[in-house]
C-alpha cells in the first residue's frame, strides 16, 4: 500500500491521461457515427422502407427470382437446342422438263431434310396425261427407293 501513496500522483496523471484519450475516442466514434447516420438516412430517403435490412431482403427475393427465370429460360434453350437438328430446315428445289415434248419445266422434285440429312424428297412428274406426285424417304442423305438424278441433286443441294 505504501508504493501506492509514494506514487498517487503518477496513477492519477496516468489515469487522467487515459481517460482524455478514451473521451477523445468516443468523441471521434460519435462524429463518424453521426456522418453514418446521415448518410443512411439519404440514402434511405424516398424508398418508404424503414430500414436497411428490409431492403437487402427484398433484393435478395428478387435476385431469387430473377435467377429461377434464368435457370427456367436456360431449360427452355436446351430443349430448343436438342430440337434443331431434328427440324426440317433444309430445303432445295429443281424445276425441269420430264419429257422433251411437254413444254415447259412443270416437273419438279424437292428435297425437305435436317441437319442429319434425314426428311424426304418430293417428285411431281407433269405430263400431258397427267401429274404423278412421288415420296420417297430419305435417311443420311439416301433412300432405300432408287433416285433419280434431279432426286440426288436436290438431296445435295439440300445440304
Amino acid at each position: 500500500m505504501h508504493v501506492i501513496n509514494e506514487n498517487i500522483e503518477i496513477i492519477v496523471i496516468a489515469l487522467s491521461a487515459i481517460i482524455i484519450i478514451q473521451a477523445a475516442a468516443v468523441m471521434s466514434l460519435s462524429r463518424r457515427l453521426k456522418k453514418l447516420g446521415r448518410s443512411y438516412h439519404a440514402m434511405m430517403e424516398g424508398t418508404g422502407v424503414e430500414n436497411l435490412e428490409q431492403v437487402i431482403i427484398g433484393i435478395k427475393q428478387e435476385q431469387k427470382s430473377h435467377q429461377d427465370s434464368i435457370d427456367s429460360s436456360a431449360a427452355k434453350i436446351d430443349a430448343l437446342e436438342q430440337r434443331v437438328p431434328l427440324q426440317k430446315s433444309k430445303v432445295a428445289l429443281h424445276r425441269y422438263n420430264a419429257f422433251a415434248d411437254a413444254g415447259s419445266d412443270l416437273s419438279f422434285s424437292l428435297a425437305i431434310l435436317n441437319d442429319h440429312k434425314d426428311g424426304v424428297v418430293l417428285t411431281s412428274i407433269h405430263s400431258r396425261e397427267g401429274m404423278y406426285l412421288y415420296g420417297k424417304p430419305v435417311q443420311k442423305g439416301q433412300s432405300n427407293y432408287t433416285l433419280t438424278p434431279e432426286e440426288r441433286k436436290v438431296i445435295e443441294e439440300a445440304n
